[in-house]
Formats: C-alpha cells, sequence, structure tokens
C-alpha cells in the first residue's frame, strides 16, 4: 500500500465531495485510484484541482454571462428606443428614402457626364493648345458639379412630392436618353 493512501471517507472530506461522487470520478479517470477502497492523497487532490480548471476555462469559454447579456439587452432595448425616437423629431431618414435620394443624384451625374462630350467635342477642335483645350473641360466639369450642388435633394417616401428621383423637372425622367448607345 502507498505512504499517502487513504480512504475513500477521507478524500471525499478533504475534497467536499460525496463518496460515490469520488468513485465517479474515480472511473473518469479524475482520481486515481491506490487499491480498492484506498485513494492516493496527493493524487486526487491534484487530479480534482485540475478536473476544476479544466471545468472553469470550459464555462469561461462557452457558458453566457447571463448579467453581461441582460445588460447588452437592456443596451439594445434602449438604442432602438433612441432610434425611434429620433425618427420622430426628423433626424433619422428611411433607408429607402435615402437609396432613392442617391439613385436620382447618380443617374443626374451620369447624365451630366455622358453629355460633356457632344458638347466639349466642338470647343476642344477650335482650341489650338493643350491649354484651351484642359481650360474648357475644366469650366464644364465645374459647371456640372456646381449644377450637382446646387440642386436641391429631399427624401421623401411620396413619389411626386418634390423628391430627388421623382423624375421632376429639374432631373430626366430616363438618364439613359441622354446618352448615345456606345455610352451604356
Amino acid at each position: 500500500m502507498a505512504a499517502n493512501a487513504q480512504p475513500i471517507g477521507v478524500i471525499a472530506k478533504l475534497l467536499d465531495l460525496t463518496e460515490r461522487r469520488v468513485q465517479q470520478l474515480s472511473r473518469e479517470g479524475v482520481i486515481p485510484k491506490a487499491e480498492r477502497g484506498q485513494y492516493d492523497l496527493v493524487g486526487a487532490v491534484r487530479g480534482y484541482v485540475a478536473y476544476l480548471r479544466d471545468l472553469a476555462v470550459k464555462a469561461q469559454a462557452g457558458a453566457p454571462d447571463f448579467g453581461a447579456e441582460r445588460a447588452r439587452l437592456i443596451k439594445a432595448k434602449a438604442d432602438l428606443a433612441e432610434m425611434e425616437a429620433s425618427g420622430r423629431r426628423g433626424e433619422l431618414l428611411p433607408a429607402e428614402a435615402v437609396d432613392a435620394a442617391w439613385t436620382a443624384i447618380l443617374a443626374r451625374l451620369r447624365a451630366r457626364l455622358l453629355v460633356l462630350p457632344d458638347r466639349l467635342a466642338p470647343l476642344c477642335f477650335e482650341e489650338t493648345t493643350i491649354a484651351g483645350v484642359r481650360d474648357e473641360i475644366r469650366t464644364a466639369i465645374r459647371e456640372a458639379l456646381e449644377e450637382l450642388a446646387a440642386t436641391p435633394v429631399v427624401a421623401a417616401d411620396t413619389p411626386g412630392s418634390g423628391a430627388a428621383g421623382d423624375g421632376g423637372a429639374d432631373g430626366a425622367r430616363d438618364p439613359a436618353a441622354a446618352a448615345g448607345p456606345l455610352d451604356q
């Protein structure tokens, strides 16, 4: 018999377990068994400590912290309420309205850019210097950008309300109509 072999009752009291649980841990290989009814004291303590460490690591890695999850839920509800209040105050716009406004802006930009070659070709043909051609192109681009900057963008969710992209008097209903067949 080993010098530090102890009966199951001593091991159970030392580890604050029942004798049955000590036997279960012994079958699982956590606590080494010295002889029938006897267990190695140092091996039992080391095995049980290692077992508890493994459980702690697994618990931290996979188990949710309910306090943290509850705090996260409360924050999400508060954020949602704040977004709803901001929407009611008119500080937020629906994503569809923003998308429609940007689509209209980009369609208008595309139409303006596709017209530039037809508009500038005769002017540039008459120019005799590269600097003159560059100035004509630069002036035309600035005019197009200034026109786009001056265009009011209104996000609205009702068609025909003057919103960007509604095909009103300021913009073409079909931006592709300003482009030639090769510009597609």
